[in-house]
């Protein structure tokens, strides 16, 4: 029988202090790694609820001017809430709150509506696709797009701008201007409405 070699002395010592060291810096470098992407991912899943969220809203306001069409006859838009509160020239406006609808451009941050200070706005634009001839026939169209806006996260107020506490205490035609945009995330949807007819 061969004999067996002798366990070296290095081998038998166990591990040095400089290997220990490296170990540990190696570990921590993974566990740095794993809480950065641990933020970034919870960013994006806020961030994915919000724009779900948004969405969900906007489609709901198509959806309320969709079926108020439904009284919109040749004698015009008189007995709609929304569609005859939008400017001779389209233009972004912000719809009046309802009570007896409990609707209007304020969202809770579950995208239920409320009377006033809410997570996300509205505004609405809402433009003819033909006259006044059609609509005396009862065949008219309107094109209607929804905006729904919410305050980005982190914007640091300077003297040019100013954060508003909730969304829809900015007026409408400041949200467009660039400067005030960059303090919301926006999500846009379009649609069209017909009349009624006779």
């Amino acid at each position: 029988m061969k004999a067996r070699p002798s366990i070296s002395r290095a081998a038998a010592r166990g591990y040095t202090a400089v290997e220990i060291l490296m170990s540990m810096s190696v570990l921590a470098v993974g566990v740095i790694g794993v809480f950065s992407m641990e933020k970034v991912t919870i960013a994006s899943n806020v961030h994915a609820k919000n724009l779900a969220i948004a969405t969900h809203i906007a489609q709901s306001w198509l959806g309320v001017l969709e079926a108020e069409s439904t009284i919109w006859d040749e004698n015009g838009l008189g007995k709609t809430t929304w569609l005859k509160s939008a400017p001779a020239a389209p233009a972004w406006f912000r719809p009046a709150f309802v009570e007896d609808s409990s609707f209007g451009p304020d969202f809770d941050e579950l995208g239920n509506p409320v009377a006033k200070d809410g997570s996300y706005c509205v505004d609405l634009r809402i433009s003819p696709f033909n006259g006044d001839s059609a609509e005396k026939a009862g065949t008219a169209m309107r094109r209607v797009e929804v905006r729904v806006f919410w305050l980005r996260d982190g914007v640091v107020p300077t003297p040019s701008l100013t954060v508003p506490a909730f969304p829809c205490r900015m007026v409408s035609a400041q949200v467009s201007l660039q400067d005030q945009s960059r303090l919301f995330h926006f999500v846009y949807l379009s649609g069209a409405v017909r009349q009624a007819g006779t």
